[in-house]
């Protein structure tokens, strides 16, 4: 029996006679008698079948209810442990670029103190390159002396030198 509605059981208070000239119930009295015996509570009276029905309806919706919450602590569940995986791998990755980070300052450093060793040797090299092209001119200059002193040509004197 599905009802959408609870049946309505009301009765006014009957007065008028309870039994005919034969001592037999009155239909009225029959009536309100059945109204009595049907409903149950307070003056409107309640439907038993139609309070079953919403009953075994709030049940059903209720264990439904109770099914999706457990879904939903699945689901929830599901996604903090994926959320605890992206966390631990989101840390690794911190760690791995801070090392990272680490060793590209250091290759820096290396690469910047590899530079000045560069660069003392360059100085090193233009000082002794320097220093030979002094000394070289001024041997040309001693010779180009002594040329001009004994009337040599300096061109006949490095040819000289040479040999």
């Amino acid at each position: 029996m599905t009802e959408s509605s609870a049946s309505n059981y009301y009765m006014p208070y009957y007065s008028g006679p309870v039994t005919d000239q034969n001592g037999n119930p009155t239909v009225g009295f029959t009536r309100y008698q059945l109204a009595l015996f049907n409903r149950t509570g307070k003056e409107p009276g309640t439907d038993a079948a139609y309070n079953v029905q919403q009953t075994e309806l709030a049940l059903s919706t209720a264990n439904k209810a109770e099914a999706d919450a457990q879904s939903a602590l699945s689901a929830a569940s599901a996604a903090q442990g994926t959320a605890s995986s992206a966390l631990a791998q989101a840390t690794q990755a911190e760690t791995d670029a801070q090392q990272a980070l680490s060793a590209a300052n250091q290759a820096e450093l290396d690469a910047q103190s590899a530079l000045k060793a560069a660069e003392d040797v360059l100085i090193m090299t233009l000082l002794t390159s320097s220093a030979q092209v002094a000394k070289t001119a001024q041997s040309l200059d001693d010779a180009a002396l002594m040329a001009a002193q004994s009337q040599i040509w300096p061109s006949l004197l490095l040819q000289s030198s040479q040999a």
